[in-house]
């Protein structure tokens, strides 16, 4: 269950769903386009905290797309002096939690949300542009 005391209901997001290519993405690459190199440039956004990863530079990059789930996803916002959104996904019948330090400040070029995961851990989420 989401952690709600507190916070407004109109704060929550409707929850969205991930459409992808799935032809293009089944085979593990990013489908020709205009998109094309910036999903391939994507940077894990906690590459900070793990130096280690430059020793192998794909490390360093948020997997491929054989590696983004479908899933719905939504958001709410906490309240106090310094208010941050908390993203969820919905993997295995539950709410998850997005770990902030996966989130990516970028937003993909495309405006949708991607979430990326490797061994049943999430790597990356792009969140989507604008309201949803």
């Amino acid at each position: 269950m989401l952690p709600t005391a507190g916070i407004p209901a109109a704060a929550l997001a409707a929850a969205i769903s991930v459409v992808l290519p799935l032809t293009a993405l089944a085979r593990g690459e990013w489908p020709d386009g205009p998109y094309k190199e910036w999903f391939q440039n994507l940077k894990r956004p906690d590459n900070d905290r793990y130096p280690e990863r430059k020793l192998n530079s794909k490390s360093l990059y948020c997997c491929g797309a054989a590696d983004v789930v479908k899933t719905k996803f939504k958001v709410e916002s906490t309240s106090g002096p310094h208010p941050e959104d908390r993203w969820y996904a919905w993997l295995n019948d539950d709410w998850t939690l997005i770990p902030p330090e996966k989130i990516n400040q970028e937003y993909a070029p495309d405006g949708q949300a991607y979430l990326f995961m490797l061994a049943g851990t999430i790597q990356c989420f792009v969140r989507p542009k604008g309201d949803f």
